[in-house]
């Protein structure tokens, strides 16, 4: 037994030992109050008194001593203590506990056998545990990986409802871990009731549940039971194939040319391969195709490749709204873990994407003359039927102009701009324009060659990293033949800054094929940057101090609209107010320019309404400081390829601003600075430029979440929307509310589930109610939806891996814990920390109040001794 007792609430126990002392304190001001007096006729009255002075002390002393007491037992009293007995003791089963249960409910517990998933198993487990708690018993159900209903920490009172909750644990696409665990039993610790505490884990433990199992998580874990509801044996005894991926090639296609589709798929485990495996790729009823493979025993994987041209869709996409196209493949074959036979992907299909394509000639280019852009190879990667006039639908929509064309109009539904060979910015101007272009969310690539100046480029698109340069430019390296003659010294590409990257890889082509694929061209010229620590630790101090002023002045706008906004409801606004609001709006206009056609999002700061209140609370302005630290290290430039040589001077630089990205190459692309255009290593560019013009598209592929929002579009209004999730028929309607500023949405919860989320908004006309029946069909085509956004969900493909921890393992990860390890022949103990006296506050606050009631009979005591004597003198 522990002999010093525990409190619910601290606070209250340091409390009543602090008042406590205030009855002290008293007494001993009090007494240094009184002086001694001599005075002759005291002499009478302290005779009188000798005998009445130890009785007095007394009873000073005791009601010192009730008082105090009183104070300090009503104190502990509010702090609800309790007395915790030691580990290791048999349960007392009149004593009620509080069970905390938590059920792993990742994909891997799908696992099924001929007794039924590992879920059914945990399930089964936990029901007679809690057959088995004492009368009384609280119990707290908690799913590991969450709920679509969400997770309640309060425990119910009754084993039924407990059971019920049980009963309602679903197979959720995601994984846990075992912080995530800890996480949810101390909030679960702290919202139960005084009572001792049994935690109690079903779960196959999987090796990547413990792959945050550091130090600290495993100092949290105090007497708790980890039952493994996995089968027992060697890892080798699972056996699982599973889709791991869905690819396409260039990350997007067009309804004119053909789109390679890859799928990634895996096994492990068995003694035999898997042969004759279906692998079937489809979307909606089209099959695009159906294939047969075959994996090797152990651990192996396999791409399918599919070929398909989307042109028989029923919606055609138009430039400023692509198609998303839910992809679905999956295996068809017999499995012990079928959840992870089905992987998909929303695929977006474009047409006529606008791209500006910015050199030397633009139109006027002339190949007769020998005029030729320094863009042009990259146009004929992008749109290889540009001499086709007739072909509106390929995947861009060529702009070739001059820096002279360049303009608001030419870029607010662009989605890529590729500058190349221009000498120098035309002017200050444009480099603004860029710039706004980019913090928009607009992709822009600047490629030196041909007269390409970098000393012209620094001094007017640097601008102290607030430009459009990802780093300050320096010198030229190299020279072109022509020039250098004899002296012509050619570098290379540097494979092995570039291996391992996603952006140079290509399908179907193994490491040694890519390393002398881009280490073909030779380069002559290209132009350094300053690549030093102290340039980027500059440049994280400028971005810092620029993205701090910036919410700043945010913030003093929010703050004068919300004054303004409230005169202007009163009718009390004036002219210098309106002109006022007329600054404010061109200053966030400045800060936050929204001309792009297709671009959502309104800037890259905070909410400025956020901002203002975060001015009053510590947290929040933590908060901030930590998201403007987040926003810097996203803008700080990466380096994605380099020469071979001797400075290892970079090829590739990106650097992320605002919403948007500039890539800068920094060689030229069809000029004399190269051999690139006449390798085909001019293909990874095309890789690029997809990649980016994809980046700019919608995001509609998401991991499992419990909160997701979509804006609604802004010329959309009075919709009623609704989401139809995955294996449902019937659509679930969603509330449109403010999501940010001005801006409406819907907010999808619990998509825990693999699959498709269909968010459709249709319009219902007022007067369908009065329509004849020769109208019936113009209502149906009224129900038809207006915006309709498919949101995929997909789970980790590690999830899929199944390696369960050995109880080894287990044993040495948890060396020196209290930690234990349940198999399925053994029994779950009860025995634990058991805890007493959690109804001791009541004894308390009765003997508080005893104590003062003595207090005051002690007090009127010599009036009730005295009452009866002077009573008989009166009478007398």
């Amino acid at each position: 037994m522990w002999w010093f007792p525990s409190f619910a609430v601290w606070s209250f126990a340091f409390a009543a030992v602090a008042c406590a002392c205030g009855p002290i304190i008293i007494h001993l001001l009090n007494r240094r109050r009184y002086r001694t007096v001599q005075w002759a006729a005291m002499d009478f009255l302290k005779e009188a008194m000798q005998r009445n002075r130890r009785i007095l002390h007394l009873r000073d002393m005791v009601l010192l001593a009730m008082r105090t007491l009183a104070v300090l037992l009503f104190g502990l009293a509010l702090a609800q203590p309790f007395f915790t007995r030691g580990c290791n003791q048999a349960v007392d089963e009149r004593q009620p506990l509080h069970a905390i249960v938590v059920i792993d409910n990742s994909l891997s517990m799908g696992y099924e056998a001929l007794d039924g998933t590992l879920l059914d198993k945990a399930k089964d487990r936990a029901r007679r545990l809690i057959d088995q708690l004492p009368s009384g018993s609280k119990i707290t159900v908690l799913p590991a990986c969450g709920s679509r209903d969400g997770t309640s920490f309060d425990p119910y009172d009754t084993k039924d409802g407990a059971l019920d909750a049980i009963g309602k644990i679903e197979l959720v696409d995601r994984s846990t871990s075992l912080a995530q665990a800890v996480n949810l039993m101390q909030r679960a610790i702290e919202n139960g009731a005084e009572l001792s505490k049994r935690v109690v884990v079903f779960s196959d433990q999987q090796a990547t549940n413990w792959r945050d199992a550091d130090a600290e998580v495993l100092k949290k874990l105090q007497d708790w039971q980890l039952v493994a509801v996995a089968p027992a044996g060697a890892s080798a005894a699972w056996e699982n194939s599973w889709v791991a991926d869905i690819e396409v090639a260039d990350g997007l296609a067009d309804i004119e040319t053909p789109t390679t589709i890859i799928v990634k798929l895996q096994h492990q485990g068995g003694g035999s391969e898997r042969s004759d495996m279906q692998v079937k790729l489809s979307y909606g009823d089209t099959v695009i195709g159906e294939r047969a493979i075959s994996l090797e025993a152990g651990a192996s994987s396999k791409q399918v490749e599919f070929e398909y041209v989307f042109n028989t869709l029923t919606d055609v996409p138009e430039p400023d709204h692509p198609i998303f196209v839910p992809l679905k493949a999956e295996i068809i074959s017999d499995d012990s873990l079928a959840a992870d036979n089905v992987r998909y992907l929303a695929l977006p299909v474009v047409a006529g994407l606008p791209v500006v394509f910015v050199d030397q000639y633009g139109s006027g280019e002339d190949a007769a003359r020998n005029h030729l852009g320094e863009t042009r190879h990259l146009r004929k990667l992008l749109a290889p039927k540009t001499s086709r006039t007739d072909a509106p639908r390929q995947l861009v929509k060529i702009r070739h102009i001059t820096q002279g064309e360049l303009d608001q109009e030419v870029l607010q539904d662009a989605r890529l701009v590729v500058l190349a060979g221009l000498k120098e910015p035309q002017s200050e101007e444009t480099v603004s324009l860029l710039r706004d272009y980019v913090r928009q969310g607009g992709r822009l690539v600047i490629a030196a060659g041909a007269d390409f100046d970098p000393a012209r480029w620094q001094e007017l698109a640097w601008r102290e990293g607030d430009g459009i340069l990802p780093l300050p430019l320096k010198e030229n390296v190299g020279e072109v033949p022509e020039v250098a003659g004899a002296n012509t010294k050619p570098f290379s590409l540097s494979f092995a800054s570039m291996n391992g990257n996603a952006l140079f890889e290509l399908p179907s082509t193994g490491s040694q094929e890519l390393q002398d694929l881009y280490e073909e061209p030779y380069f002559f010229k290209a132009v350094a940057t300053d690549i030093t620590a102290e340039t980027r630790e500059a440049l994280r101090n400028a971005a810092r101090e620029r993205l701090t002023e910036e919410l700043k002045l945010r913030e003093e706008i929010a703050k004068r609209r919300e004054t303004l906004t409230a005169k202007q409801t009163t009718g009390e606004i004036s002219a210098a107010d309106q002109e006022q609001i007329r600054k404010d709006e061109a200053s966030l206009a400045v800060l936050a320019p929204h001309w792009l056609t297709w671009s959502d999002d309104k800037g890259n700061a905070p909410d400025a309404k956020a901002a203002a209140k975060s001015a009053t609370s510590a947290e929040a302005e933590a908060a901030r400081t930590s998201q403007i630290e987040l926003l810097v290290q996203q803008q700080l430039p990466s380096i994605l390829a380099r020469f071979d040589d001797r400075a290892q001077t970079p090829f590739l630089i990106a650097r992320k601003q605002g919403q948007g990205e500039v890539l800068f190459v920094a060689t030229g692309l069809l000029s004399s600075w190269n051999t690139l255009p006449k390798t085909n290593a001019i293909l990874m560019f095309d890789r690029l430029l997809r990649t980016m013009t994809r980046s700019t598209l919608p995001q509609r592929n998401y991991e499992p979440v419990e909160q997701l929002t979509l804006p609604v579009p802004a010329h959309q209004h009075d919709l009623t929307v609704s989401v139809t999730r995955p294996q449902q028929l019937d659509p679930e309607p969603l509330d449109i509310g403010f999501i940010g500023g001005d801006r409406q949405g819907v907010t999808l919860h619990g998509l825990y589930q693999r699959g498709v989320y269909r968010v459709a908004g249709v319009r219902h006309d007022p007067n369908a109610n009065n329509l004849t029946a020769v109208a019936k069909v113009d209502e149906k085509l009224a129900d038809k939806p207006v915006w309709e956004v498919p949101v995929v969900v997909n789970g980790a493909a590690s999830e899929s891996e199944l390696l369960p921890l050995t109880r080894a393992e287990f044993e040495e990860k948890t060396a020196g814990t209290t930690l234990r390890w349940v198999e399925a022949s053994e029994d779950i103990s009860l025995a634990g920390a058991a805890i007493r006296g959690q109804a001791s506050w009541w004894y308390l606050a009765l003997a508080a109040l005893i104590l003062l009631l003595l207090e005051m009979v002690v007090l009127a005591w010599p009036a009730l001794r005295s009452s009866p004597a002077g009573t008989e003198k009166v009478a007398a």
